[in-house]
């Protein structure tokens, strides 16, 4: 039996404590919701839910998933989600790899270029501008190219190949393979693990973007549904233009609409993680250890 000190218990002792009132923080707060979201309008609206549903019914699940607006927001969201973040792993670990590569001419002054970028940048209205003149407000292009390229992948990226052997980046040279083959049949799946990490890091992110959509549309066929949450939570009482989205209204009580709202965005990430947490876990361990 191995021994431990007095100072050590204590350490565990309060860790453990920590961490239940940190888990607990975080589950009363969502069980709450859930209840709220499937419970009686009555007794939402006289304050009996707590942690358990009182009176079931999905009635707010069912005018979000039949409201036309709303799956179109979340229709966006699945496909900005998809693209962005294919797109910023498809260019962070491209150019990881041309800048690790001593065939590239210039890659330091390049590498310092970019390191530059990430301590100074143009600021909200010069890239509001630039986004405007590009022809690109109101449209899908805005909330897609302003966000493809994070410096920070592509230095975790470039670390984690310059660890890689170079004599079979060299073999794989001799044999007649091509930079792309490299890239995608060698170097891919060595850094696998990373890049699954970084794909959680980016899906979550873009899942839950809304300020681009506030900045650079107006149209509300390209709100997403983080962006349509935020409109119907910051609204206190549903004006007549929530009556028309959800002209059942009457049968739920507008928390009820807004529990049921923020479940249905937080559900899809909730329910895809479990799957996902190995790579997650891995390439965590692989970044702390070759970054």
């Amino acid at each position: 039996m191995n021994y431990r000190s007095p100072s050590r218990i204590v350490f565990e002792i309060v860790n453990i404590i920590l961490m239940i009132v940190f888990s607990l923080s975080i589950l009363i707060p969502f069980f709450n919701v859930l209840a709220i979201s499937v419970s009686d309008a009555k007794a939402v609206r006289q304050g009996l839910v707590g942690l358990w549903p009182v009176g079931f019914q999905l009635d707010a699940y069912k005018q979000l998933i039949s409201n036309y607006t709303f799956m179109r927001s979340m229709l966006n969201t699945v496909f900005l989600t998809v693209t962005n973040t294919s797109l910023v792993i498809l260019f962070s670990l491209s150019s990881a790899y041309a800048l690790s590569s001593k065939n590239l001419i210039g890659r330091k002054p390049i590498f310092y270029y970019f390191i530059i970028t990430m301590f100074f940048s143009g600021g909200l209205v010069p890239t509001y501008l630039l986004v405007n003149n590009l022809g690109l407000y109101n449209t899908y292009g805005a909330l897609i190219f302003p966000s493809v390229v994070s410096i920070f992948y592509i230095i975790v990226f470039k670390n984690v190949i310059d660890q890689l052997p170079k004599e079979l980046l060299e073999c794989a040279e001799i044999d007649g393979a091509g930079d792309f083959k490299i890239l995608f049949k060698l170097v891919l799946p060595l850094v696998l693990p990373m890049t699954m990490a970084f794909v959680i890091f980016s899906a979550v992110g873009y899942w839950n973007e809304w300020f681009s959509v506030l900045i650079y549309t107006r149209d509300q066929a390209l709100w997403t549904l983080q962006y349509q949450l935020r409109d119907l939570l910051t609204t206190s009482e549903l004006s007549k233009e929530r009556m028309q989205f959800l002209p059942d209204l009457m049968a739920v009580d507008p928390r009820n609409l807004k529990m049921a709202a923020l479940m249905l965005t937080v559900l899809p990430i909730i329910a895809i993680y479990p799957f996902v947490q190995k790579y997650f876990i891995h390439g965590q361990l692989v970044g702390a250890v070759k970054g």
